[in-house]
């Protein structure tokens, strides 16, 4: 199957992101974009995880459980699972090691958990942006034990992207590493590459992807797809 995938989108659960992204609206979105496969992606939780799956579920999108992490040396990266639990456990492993610093709405944005029909179940309490308790190897090590995908978010932006925050792309064994729609790939050194939107609005959806060959969208056919290009 043709899989033309968004793999770094953001719902209303990231402070910096528009509340208009419900779990419900970005699927809608995406299918009006010609996306047939997404992911979610807040930061450094899933706390939205569970509305995403029910609603990619009721309207046939298919899709994979992320979010993006921020590593103790403030690099963003992408996790992705095609488990909810594996990712859901992920998250909670990552918010755990957020430091106790409270969100202030009034100055950040508000981080609101909704469910499948957009109602608001409740607020993360924790300031999501701040950096995690994870630093990159040992994200790539506890991801790839629960079964996941680490990639490397935005490589070629001048801040949050790892070679700007280290100096370097270290050598770990990632997935992939992706770009934003214009990056050089000449970055990405001998891995494969993904582009994506990074939308924080709807109107951001599927402005970058990613074209996958794959019989379903598991993270072992996504592994194989994008080292077989």
């Amino acid at each position: 199957m043709h899989y033309r995938a968004d793999f770094h989108i953001h719902s209303c659960l990231s402070p910096c992101a528009s509340l208009e992204m419900s779990p419900a609206s970005i699927v809608k979105a995406a299918k009006a974009a010609g996306l047939n496969a997404i992911a979610l992606t807040d930061h450094n939780c899933g706390f939205n995880l569970p509305a995403f799956g029910t609603v990619c579920s009721r309207l046939g999108m298919a899709c994979l459980y992320g979010m993006e992490v921020t590593s103790v040396e403030e690099a963003h990266i992408l996790c992705l699972f095609d488990r909810l639990d594996a990712a859901m456990e992920m998250g909670a492993r990552v918010y755990d090691s957020l430091p106790d610093i409270p969100n202030q709405p009034g100055k950040f944005g508000d981080q609101p958990i909704i469910d499948e029909d957009e109602d608001i179940l409740g607020f993360a309490e924790k300031f999501l942006i701040s950096a995690s308790g994870f630093a990159v190897s040992s994200l790539v090590e506890e991801v790839h034990a629960l079964g996941g995908l680490v990639i490397p978010a935005h490589i070629d932006r001048p801040v949050y992207g790892i070679i700007a925050q280290l100096g370097f792309l270290p050598d770990e064994p990632f997935d992939a590493v992706e770009l934003t729609a214009y990056g050089d790939a000449g970055l990405a050194g001998t891995f494969p590459v993904i582009r994506s939107s990074d939308s924080h609005h709807l109107n951001g959806l599927g402005t970058a992807h990613t074209r996958l060959e794959a019989e379903t969208l598991t993270v072992a056919q996504v592994r194989s797809s994008l080292w077989n290009a």
